[in-house]
């Protein structure tokens, strides 16, 4: 079974409180950031892992930007998962743990 983003943004939906605006903000945001995550990949498929630039008369290699901000999106993307409120589950932030 493969991914499908649309099932992703249900699944996201169904364990969220989508009375909050907050909430929802996030799962748009979180949305938004897994399709440019995806469109980041067909690129580097396009233009590899290593890309050439060229300056003037000089030519030199390098890794294919898309590779770091790939790390960017995927540091944001763990963020809004541990910030994401999930009905049923308990809240780690909500003090219950403290003696």
């Amino acid at each position: 079974m493969g991914y499908n983003a649309e099932k992703l943004k249900e699944e996201l939906l169904s364990k969220i409180d989508t009375s909050s605006q907050k909430e929802l903000e996030k799962v748009n945001r979180y949305m938004n950031l897994i399709y440019i995550y995806y469109e980041l990949d067909e690129s580097i498929e396009i233009d590899g892992a290593v890309v050439v630039t060229e300056n003037g008369s000089q030519k030199f290699t390098k890794t294919n930007p898309a590779i770091q901000e790939k790390n960017r999106i995927n540091t944001s993307l763990l963020a809004i998962e541990r910030s994401f409120i999930f009905k049923d589950q308990d809240n780690p932030l909500d003090g219950s743990d403290l003696i």
